[in-house]
């Protein structure tokens, strides 16, 4: 455990690690909240599906093009643009009153994401080699963790203390943090030098491990978008106001995870790690099922952030692992990118299903859905490393 907080004393992953904190806390600050404050203002389920998702839509659509971007001009230049993006969007709810206002607002809050999101997991996986670079995408992740699940559990209390247009505030000021700390402290980061060939796009795109990784990425941000998107909404509909009993509980295990993750990687195997991690979310959606109570919103927010903690690292050490230096920024685009993906769908299409079948039929497909891409990921991979044996 002390070798693996040891990358602290690199002055790059501090910037890094300093940086992605307060920009994690400011984006996740909003998200248990906005669904909220929008059905209160009169939005439809429907609606608030096509507000969440346009996020990962227009991050979608630039995703890859920010991952060229990243291998042949460094990933500092796009961290500061994405950071700078993230800003404007967040202020921008200050004035928002209409579904096209907030739903322009996301999409543009989306490019943020997308610049910065491969801009920093790039730059976090370039700092060191071996043991280190390992350790540094590890402790990257767990400060991830701790910023989603500080801004998760203070979240409701805040906005039932303070009102969403403070906490719009908060969420520019410490997104504006740490912009300050990559552009005065940071110093850029190249991925390789420009004379080393690239393998093209399409070549990245089509490798077994980046597909099986992209499919297993969008199962589990398809599920995390819907969990964290609809779990208010539903808690409220059966009664219970205090939802955020879900997030807390998810910010400890998820948190917990994060920390052990290289030890759960070193004893299962990235692969097998992966695996276990997606079947753990998938027991989190089916207690949903059952019902939805106080007990019911801490056990599956535990196991939720259990999965959730391993999942998300594990798939990058695998890539790093397996696809070489030059095309890293693609690779992991294009990952990122199968997230996007899920989020999109998730918001758009469960808004429909929750508002007209209800939210065990919500709950459901999403439990069917990462099932059937986490079977895939692990037939892929297993079949793919039988042939190299």
């Amino acid at each position: 455990m002390a070798n693996s907080f040891s990358i602290f004393m690199n002055k790059q992953f501090q910037n890094i690690a300093i940086s992605h904190f307060n920009t994690t806390l400011g984006m996740c600050l909003l998200i248990p909240i906005l669904p909220v404050y929008l059905q209160n203002s009169g939005f439809a389920e429907t609606q608030i599906g096509i507000i969440m998702g346009a996020t990962a839509i227009s991050a979608l659509i630039i995703r890859p093009w920010i991952g060229f971007q990243v291998d042949s001009k460094g990933s500092r230049p796009v961290i500061l643009i994405g950071q700078m993006l993230l800003i404007v969007s967040t202020i921008g709810y200050w004035w928002a009153a209409s579904f096209l206002a907030f739903f322009v607002l996301r999409l543009l809050y989306g490019m943020g994401q997308a610049f910065y999101g491969t801009g920093a997991v790039t730059f976090a996986s370039s700092i060191g080699t071996g043991e280190s670079n390992s350790n540094s995408i590890a402790m990257y992740t767990l400060t991830t963790m701790f910023g989603l699940g500080l801004s998760m559990s203070m979240a409701q209390v805040a906005f039932d203390n303070f009102g969403f247009n403070a906490l719009v505030g908060i969420s520019a000021v410490l997104i504006g943090i740490a912009f300050s700390v990559m552009k005065l402290r940071s110093k850029p980061i190249k991925l390789a030098a420009s004379n080393v060939a690239r393998t093209p796009f399409m070549a990245v795109l089509k490798s077994n491990v980046v597909f099986a990784s992209t499919l297993c990425q969008f199962a589990a941000s398809f599920s995390f978008s819907a969990i964290l998107t609809f779990i208010p909404l539903a808690a409220i509909d059966k009664g219970v106001q205090f939802y955020s009993l879900f997030f807390i509980a998810f910010a400890i295990s998820v948190i917990s995870s994060r920390v052990f993750v290289q030890k759960i990687n070193q004893k299962l195997g990235l692969v097998n790690a992966t695996v276990y991690s997606s079947i753990t979310m998938l027991l989190s959606i089916l207690l949903l099922l059952v019902t939805i109570s106080p007990i019911i919103l801490i056990l599956s927010g535990i196991l939720f952030g259990l999965g959730f903690g391993v999942v998300y690292p594990s798939l990058v050490l695998l890539l790093v692992d397996r696809i070489n230096q030059t095309n890293r920024g693609t690779a992991l685009g294009i990952m990122i990118a199968a997230g996007d993906i899920g989020n999109a769908l998730s918001t758009a299409i469960l808004g429909g299903v929750a508002e007209y079948l209800g939210y065990a039929a919500l709950f459901s497909t999403t439990a069917l859905l990462l099932a059937v891409c986490t079977y895939y990921f692990y037939a892929i991979l297993v079949k793919h490393d039988e042939k190299m044996a």
